[in-house]
């Protein structure tokens, strides 16, 4: 069998060969007075966001479709 590293592990080593190297990553770069974000988070940033809106409107598209049949019964009792 082989060895298995494990993520927490191999993001540190990763993390510490960056700073080795001098390479700097900056979410938000300020050169001048407005910071503006760097533009692969924003893409990264766009690309997750409508990962995430797909799945839940399929999401709700299941449960709407399981549940859909069932009668929505409203108590008068505050």
């Amino acid at each position: 069998m082989g060895c298995v590293k494990s993520k927490r592990s191999a993001s540190r080593a990763d993390g510490e060969a960056a700073r080795t190297r001098g390479d700097k990553a900056y979410l938000v770069r300020s050169e001048d007075a407005s910071p503006r974000a760097d533009p692969a988070l924003l893409e990264y940033a766009q690309k997750l966001s409508e990962e995430i809106m797909a799945r839940a409107v399929q999401q709700w598209a299941e449960v709407d479709r399981r549940y859909g049949d069932i009668p929505y019964i409203e108590c008068d009792v505050p």
